[in-house]
């Protein structure tokens, strides 16, 4: 027949008790303790990943932002510098255009003055030609 014996039965249930306290103690908490610092660490990370790859993200806009401005900048630069040149270039046309004039009129005037030099130059030789005739013909 089976027997229950008090003492046994009170040092297994006591030797139980004793088991669940040294392995909480010595086991579970610490277990638990290094999976909850594990997670926080892991979580940590990823938080850190995410905000990291927010930052690059906002890095790369910031770069793309600064290199549509610098285009920007270049475009308006090369356009400047366009109409300048062609500011430019329609001023020494102009200006070349006045010098070939003002040339132009200056051998007009030189022409005509080399015109009447020479018209004065044949007359007087003309009458000392007629004079030395005369003179001669007077002999």
């Amino acid at each position: 027949m089976l027997s229950i014996n008090i003492s046994e039965l009170l040092l297994t249930v006591l030797s139980f008790f004793v088991l669940m306290f040294l392995l909480n103690k010595l086991l579970f908490k610490p277990v638990i303790r290094f999976r909850e610092e594990r997670q926080s660490r892991m979580d940590e990370s990823f938080r850190q990943e995410s905000l990291a790859q927010e930052q690059q993200a906002q890095a790369q806009e910031e770069a793309r932002q600064q290199r549509l401005a610098g285009l920007k900048q270049a475009q308006d630069i090369a356009a400047r510098t366009q109409a300048q040149a062609g500011e430019e270039w329609q001023t020494a046309e102009k200006q070349i255009e006045q010098e070939a004039q003002a040339a132009m009129a200056q051998a007009a005037e030189d022409t005509e003055s080399l015109r009447a030099a020479s018209s004065r130059s044949l007359e007087q030789r003309r009458h000392e030609l007629a004079r030395t005739l005369a003179d001669r013909l007077s002999q």
